[in-house]
């Protein structure tokens, strides 16, 4: 909130009033109206969303400073710029100073900027559950100015204070609005560098032509003014009512009874917003619209464009750069027309055979048509080409610490746990064909939540797109910046025959998951994609650090129903759907997430007891007739370096991996997971479920 610009005389003298002498009783000097900048609104979008004071929130420091590691909320607040900004937020908007970042949108100008889409809902809500009825911002904002002296855009800086100081609960009434708004005020004068002028009734301000000055209307005198009025127009009516053979008193009977039910109504909301928080309740609300849905399937287009590339390339450097990844996934997209294209380029080449700096270009485009040629024959297959990792920290001269991931070495294949010789063995030889030959995943259909920046869920999704698979995979907030890296996934990794069906989802939602699960199962004549699913990995999380036993928030029961509750109601929809489509014979393998953290690092809210809920499922597939509709695997998953519930920790992985525990990263516990498809193993989980400890 920049300062009041410089003036001189009474405004000079006016504005350099401490900022404690706030208060103005209904009468008030008008203030310059300072338009409202980008910068205002980024602040405050930051502050209220890390629940922090604006003066807490230094806009010289970065988003991702201050959600501290924690990338899921990261993004949410990058989603929510994309909302509010429309369009106008740079990339890496996480990594600039706010300040910068507000420059980069460049709104900073004379006319300042008007409060968007995402802030205008924000305020809604603010004052739908936490001012008492017949409080709006109309009448916030006619305080504001007949007692405040503020203008329109002044006012709108207000607001933004105002958020981040929502009450706890609903106000009970309009003197607690009152003084609330008076604390706002208060704050908000102390931000933006001006004082507000005690003035009694009909006094007058001096004025030299730069400060306006008037008196003012008592506001007590101008309400029994209009009372007045309105008593004199009721009675005029009631005249005329009965002239016209109107029953009034019928209609003020209505009018009374709809006073009533709405006043019973806002009890009841009051009561679930006091019992379950903000949290709880705001974080339940749904996701899901078929009309944000995005279909990527254009695998065949990104082949073409790739091997283009490649092959120009090797024409101006002369050289081929040998790339084995790439060339596998021309493989794994290998198509009749791409085969044709080769060989039209290799006969260019053939006929500029004289032209010895195409002789490399010309081996390289053969090389690439055998391989795809023969391709054409098997089924694409997920290969993991990369190497393991391992963390490393360091503090450089200047003491800033710096985080790195550099190769694993020493890396054994033995297991510390056998639960099963058997199955033991199928998944290390399942583990040593995706890192060899491959696992195709052609043909198959599968469901992936929870596919954040970072995360396992996402590296699923590049595992099964590259096997061939058509795939679903939800989102949380919906953003330009996320269609684009969803986009680029699937341009970088899609293979023949694969798909990748994007959808905005919230599985904190019991509405998200019936609608989700029925368009999974609709027929496609009724707009649905007519699947069954193959494989489900129901990976949403909720991040959720500092909440103990002592103070359980709103945000850990909403972290239990997303990651615990609305798992088993998303396995439920899917065995319904199944049973109504006669799908008895083909069971959804679902990967259930589990994990060995239970309450072991603590402050976590109800995480340890949501994954140890989830090892119910074991017992339900006989309890609950599961077979022939879903089988259970579940996957203990480890340390995972990154990931929007672990990144905090990336600086310590170090010394836990030197006492001798093992962490991984994102696409190294994805790897380990997407194993667990292989068909031995899920021969093997269609007969009884199995755990995996990873």
């Amino acid at each position: 909130f920049p300062p009041q610009p410089a003036a001189e005389g009474p405004l000079a003298q006016f504005l350099s009033n401490s900022a404690d002498d706030v208060m103005v009783s209904d009468a008030s000097v008008e203030i310059a109206d300072v338009p409202l900048q980008a910068i205002n609104v980024l602040h405050a979008i930051v502050a209220h969303k890390i629940k922090q004071s604006l003066s807490a929130v230094s806009v010289q420091n970065t988003i991702k400073n201050l959600v501290d590691g924690k990338s899921t909320l990261q993004n949410e607040i990058v989603g929510d710029l994309h909302k509010e900004f429309d369009g106008k937020v740079p990339d890496k908007v996480e990594e600039m100073p706010l300040q910068e970042a507000a420059a980069a949108i460049g709104s900073n100008s004379t006319a300042g900027v008007q409060l968007g889409k995402y802030m205008q809902s924000l305020v809604s809500r603010l004052f739908s559950t936490k001012m008492p009825g017949g409080f709006t911002v109309s009448n916030m904002r006619k305080i504001l100015e007949s007692s405040y002296g503020l203008g329109p855009q002044c006012q709108d800086a207000v607001l933004l204070v105002a958020l981040t100081m929502e009450p706890s609960e609903r106000l009970a009434n309009e003197n607690a609005a009152n003084a609330w708004l008076d604390t706002v005020a208060k704050v908000y004068v102390q931000l933006a560098g001006i004082s507000f002028a005690k003035k009694s009734n009909g006094s007058k301000a001096a004025s030299d032509g730069k400060l306006s000055a008037k008196t003012m209307v008592s506001s007590a005198a101008l309400e029994s003014l209009e009372k007045k009025q309105q008593e004199h127009a009721m009675q005029q009516i009631e005249v005329l009512a009965r002239y016209a053979g109107l029953d009034i008193q019928q209609s003020r009977q209505l009018a009374d009874k709809h006073q009533a039910e709405s006043a019973d109504n806002q009890a009841k909301l009051d009561s679930i917003y006091n019992e379950f928080g903000n949290d709880l309740v705001d974080g339940v609300k749904p996701r899901f619209d078929i009309c944000k849905i995005h279909h990527y399937d254009s695998y065949w287009n990104w082949a073409r464009q790739k091997a283009f590339e490649w092959i120009q390339s090797t024409v101006l450097s002369g050289k081929i750069k040998e790339d084995n990844k790439l060339l596998h996934y021309l493989c794994n997209c290998a198509n009749p027309e791409l085969v044709d294209m080769l060989s039209g380029m290799a006969a260019v080449f053939e006929n500029a055979n004289s032209n010895p700096a195409l002789r490399p270009a010309l081996e390289l485009t053969k090389k690439i048509h055998s391989a795809c040629s023969k391709a054409l024959k098997y089924p694409p297959a997920y290969v993991e080409f990369s190497k393991p990792m391992q963390p490393k920290t360091s503090i450089l001269s200047n003491g800033s610490v710096s985080y790195s991931e550099i190769p694993h070495n020493g890396e054994s294949g033995d297991s510390q746990w056998q639960f099963s010789s058997v199955f033991s063995t199928f998944f290390f030889e399942s583990m040593y064909s995706a890192a060899t030959t491959g696992l195709s995943y052609s043909g198959k259909t599968a469901l992936v939540t929870g596919c954040g920046r970072d995360s396992i869920g996402t590296e699923i999704v590049h595992g099964l797109l590259s096997g061939g698979a058509q795939v679903i995979a939800t989102y949380y907030t919906h953003s330009l910046a996320t269609v684009k890296f969803f986009e680029q996934l699937y341009r970088e990794h899609g293979a023949r025959g694969s798909e990748l069906i994007l959808v905005p989802f919230n599985q904190g939602s019991t509405k998200d998951i019936s609608e989700l699960v029925d368009f999974i199962y609709r027929d496609v004549s009724n707009k649905g994609l007519g699947w069954d699913l193959d494989y489900v990995f129901p990976f949403a999380a909720v991040t959720v650090i500092g909440s103990f036993a002592t103070n359980l928030s709103s945000q850990s029961e909403f972290a239990q129903r997303a990651m615990l509750t609305n798992v088993l109601r998303l396995l439920g929809a899917i065995k319904t759907a199944k049973e109504q489509h006669k799908y008895n014979s083909r069971p959804s393998l679902v990967i259930v997430p589990l994990s060995p953290n239970h309450g072991a690092f603590g402050g976590e809210g109800l995480y340890g007891e949501c994954k140890i809920g989830l090892e119910t499922t074991f017992n339900c597939w006989t309890s609950e007739s599961w077979k022939g509709y879903l089988s259970i695997a579940g996957a203990v998953i480890g340390w995972t370096r990154g990931t929007g519930l672990m990144s905090a920790n990336n600086l310590i992985a170090q010394k836990i991996e030197e006492h001798g525990a093992r962490t991984f990263s994102t696409f190294e516990m994805a790897f380990s997971i997407l194993a667990i498809l292989h068909p031995s193993i899920c021969h093997a989980v269609h007969k009884e479920p199995i755990w995996v400890d990873l």
